[in-house]
């Protein structure tokens, strides 16, 4: 009726011909608080009523023609009329005889010249806080039609608002007896991102080949054309906020965002700055033709240490902030479940592809809690997606590469549960070594004791809960609302680009990072901690709303990464950093063991073959031992003797037979 009544009135005011007017769509948005309905609170009493939905999009189908009316031609040669036949009931009904000739069923359809419209499926699941204790997600069926097909994607929260209808379902498909239990979906009215309680979601990578990204000072957030007045109200706020200078003349917002970030956990604010930098993140770069394609400006980030420390409490917090993202468990989780899994469609029985954890959070947030106890088949998934953003699925002959492009957000325990500082940071952590090294930061969150510092932390516990201290609590700074709009603000407006100086300022960070180590053979940095400074840097500029990135930028990115990664980088043995172990695994002292220890294992086998004697296992491993009490070494252990006497089968000087060894 409403559009009808809309389509008269259009055709009243624009004085245009029917075939020049088009179709015209009511949406309607926004029902009262009685028609807002939770899944499982639907019941066959709703059925034929206008509602609305709130949930996940998990599936979108391809899109599927919709017959609106049918042209039939008849087949004798003499006559070829044609008839128009409207749909009516959901169904076309065929013209049995023609009124031309007289001739009977002598029509064929034809496709090419028939009527169709845009019709789409999405698959919709309960949000995860409306989901009783206990129980799981319930799926509902969308159907949308024309203007609304591909205007949402899998992993985005919507409104819908439609009328729920009951379909017969036939258990042989051409037979028309129809089954007792019919199947029900929505035929959606209007379609509304849910904004409430998430940052919105930030633009796709501009295309730098046509033309630059926005600049704030051309103040395209301000212009009533294209923004709403309440946007503009906010974004005014934003940048009122952004200017605020102390005393001195420094911007406060980067202070004033760290203190309203998880303000219930005590300190940690270099932490939260990091995980600030992973929210707001870096610049997307252009995509070249010559160069490796898209650089990632995603940020990835390791909280490792001990139990207690809060390290679920801000994964949580910064889920709840980010655009799109996906909360998951380590042992919870599998490889099909992080990437996607093939199903069979219910309604076409087609084998449909539907997205995991990291396609769900493409453009947000991946956190995964418990990373340690992940299995090895899922964890080998993630060296794909941390580096080149996308996950690769050959199964069930489909082949496609999807796009995985977020930040991953992972909390690990140690593998005593408690982090011992005598062990490297690769020793404490039960992770693939070349993994480690994808992520920008690695926090370690360990659990000190100190009289002064344990007494402030029991006040600040005890004052969230007890009524004076609840009188005495200090409000945050930035209120949650304002805070997610202004990291939404920074992500779709700020595009900060790296000055000269700035630029000067890496490469002699990176060279001075380079030559840190205690010898060439300790590596103390890779062109990955490099991206990673160039991404800190950019997401500090985007911070305080600067479209460029200075030296201060460069200093404060070389200091977090100092406080995280380099901190978790450090060598036991010899207290120095060494980068080399993330990636092989061992620290630069024990490779220089080892390698001594098969010099001098070759050195033994050698002077006992000049003088033609063959040596048992043990007899070798004595005179080890005497040498190195000579030079006043470490003696060799069981595992440090079996690694050199390997070493030498594989390079091929050496080989065991039984209990006796042979040099080559």
């Amino acid at each position: 009726i409403f559009d009808r009544e809309l389509w008269n009135v259009s055709m009243r005011e624009l004085q245009a011909e029917p075939e020049e007017l088009g179709v015209c769509q009511v949406q309607v948005h926004g029902l009262l608080e009685k028609d807002s309905k939770i899944m499982r609170s639907m019941n066959p009493g709703d059925i034929e009523k206008l509602m609305s939905l709130k949930g996940i999009v998990i599936r979108c189908s391809d899109l599927i023609p919709d017959m609106l009316s049918a042209i039939f031609r008849c087949t004798v040669d003499d006559c070829k009329n044609e008839v128009s036949v409207p749909l009516s009931h959901w169904a076309i009904e065929e013209p049995t005889r023609c009124e031309s000739c007289g001739s009977n069923h002598s029509f064929q359809i034809v496709h090419n010249e028939s009527t169709f419209s845009d019709r789409q499926i999405l698959k919709l699941q309960e949000p995860p806080e409306l989901v009783p204790d206990g129980e799981t997600p319930q799926n509902v069926a969308v159907v949308v039609f024309d203007d609304l097909v591909d205007t949402v994607r899998p992993g985005d929260r919507i409104e819908v608002t439609g009328i729920y209808r009951a379909a017969p379902v036939r258990p042989i498909k051409n037979f028309r007896q129809c089954s007792a239990v019919y199947r029900t979906y929505i035929d959606a009215i209007a379609l509304a991102p849910e904004k409430k309680e998430r940052i919105d979601l930030s633009t796709n990578d501009l295309d730098f080949a046509q033309g630059a990204p926005p600049k704030l000072a051309e103040k395209r957030d301000l212009n009533p054309e294209h923004n709403p007045e309440q946007e503009i109200k906010w974004n005014l706020k934003i940048r009122e906020l952004a200017a605020e200078k102390d005393e001195d003349g420094k911007h406060t917002i980067v202070g004033k965002l760290v203190q309203s970030f998880a303000p219930s956990i005590y300190e940690e604010d270099e932490v939260k700055k990091g995980l600030l930098c992973q929210l707001f993140n870096g610049t997307p770069k252009a995509a070249g033709l010559s160069s490796k394609g898209r650089c990632r400006p995603e940020i990835n980030t390791l909280l490792c240490g001990d139990p207690s420390t809060a390290k679920s409490q801000l994964l949580s917090y910064a889920f709840k902030l980010a655009p799109r993202g996906v909360y998951t468990s380590g042992k919870g989780s599998s490889a099909v479940g992080l990437t996607a899994s093939i199903n069979k469609d219910p309604t076409t029985g087609d084998l449909v592809l539907e997205s995991g954890a990291l396609v769900l959070s493409d453009r947000g947030l991946c956190c995964i809690d418990e990373f340690d106890k992940m299995d090895e088949s899922a964890r080998a998934i993630l060296h794909e997606a941390m580096e080149q953003q996308t996950v690769s699925v050959a199964k069930a002959g489909i082949v496609c590469s999807l796009n995985a492009r977020c930040s991953i957000l992972a909390s690990a325990n140690p593998k005593e549960s408690s982090y011992d500082p005598k062990l490297s940071v690769v020793d404490n952590i039960n992770l693939p070594k070349n993994l480690m090294s994808r992520f920008d930061f690695i926090w370690l969150m360990l659990d000190k004791r100190d009289k002064e510092m344990d007494s402030r932390l029991a006040a600040h516990l005890i004052s969230m809960y007890a009524v004076s201290g609840m009188k005495k609590r200090v409000e945050p700074p930035v209120d949650s609302e304002l805070f997610r709009r202004y990291v939404s603000f920074a992500r779709r407006w700020v595009y900060p680009q790296i000055s000269n100086d700035a630029a000067n300022a890496l490469v002699k960070a990176y060279t001075d990072l380079r030559n840190q180590g205690s010898s060439r053979e300790a590596i103390t940095a890779t062109p990955r901690v490099l991206e990673s400074l160039i991404r800190i840097s950019e997401s500090l500029a985007k911070m305080e709303l600067r479209e460029e990135v200075d030296v201060a930028d460069v200093d404060e990115a070389v200091r977090l990464v100092k406080a995280a990664t380099y901190a978790a980088a450090i060598d036991p043995e010899t207290g120095l950093i060494d980068m080399e172990q993330l990636i092989v695994g061992m620290g630069a002292a024990k490779r220089k063991r080892n390698k001594d220890m098969e010099q001098l294992f070759q050195d033994v086998l050698a002077e006992r073959a000049a003088d033609g004697n063959s040596i048992t296992i043990d007899v070798a491993k004595q005179v080890i031992n005497e040498r190195l009490a000579e030079k006043r070494e470490q003696l060799a252990n069981e595992g440090e003797f079996n690694t050199a006497m390997r070493n030498g089968e594989q390079a091929g000087w050496c080989r065991r037979q039984g209990r006796q060894l042979e040099y080559r």
